[in-house]
């Protein structure tokens, strides 16, 4: 994949936004509160391409826009208890919030971003029930 040829300053701001956003999410214990950080991961970037066009960071925006809203209906349903088969796996937040710190590091130094990318699918797809019954059989989505 190539890497993402945007400005240093623009690099650097995207890193520093995913690093507070994981540093928040790390304070909460709610997974709705973690949840309400995770969406200004997404939040970020439009404010980026709109002044530095780049397909890959249009990618990654969509990657982590829908990321959020799958984990975020999923987190919805159980806590309304309208989800009974899927659960909150044990660590799920901390795998997702240590992802976009790679992601965060990997763009600050322009590096290939598509292992961290897949990470943040494979943890995304966890909440939809085939990603789910993946997990429980012990398929490596975390």
């Amino acid at each position: 994949m190539k890497h993402l040829e945007i400005s240093d300053s623009a690099r650097k701001t995207i890193a520093d936004e995913f690093k507070f956003v994981v540093k928040k999410m790390n304070e909460e214990k709610d997974p709705m509160a973690k949840l309400f950080y995770y969406s200004a991961a997404y939040g970020i970037l439009p404010r980026i391409f709109n002044q530095e066009y780049n397909p890959l960071l249009i990618h990654i925006h969509m990657i982590l826009q829908t990321s959020h809203s799958t984990i975020i209906t999923k987190v919805q349903e159980i806590v309304r208890g309208m989800e009974i088969a899927i659960k909150i796996p044990e660590k799920y937040f901390d795998n997702l919030e240590a992802a976009l710190i790679e992601l965060a590091d990997k763009i600050e130094k322009n590096q290939d971003v598509n292992i961290t990318l897949q990470k943040i699918n494979n943890l995304t797809y966890i909440m939809v029930g085939n990603g789910y019954y993946l997990f429980q059989k012990g398929h490596p989505l975390m």
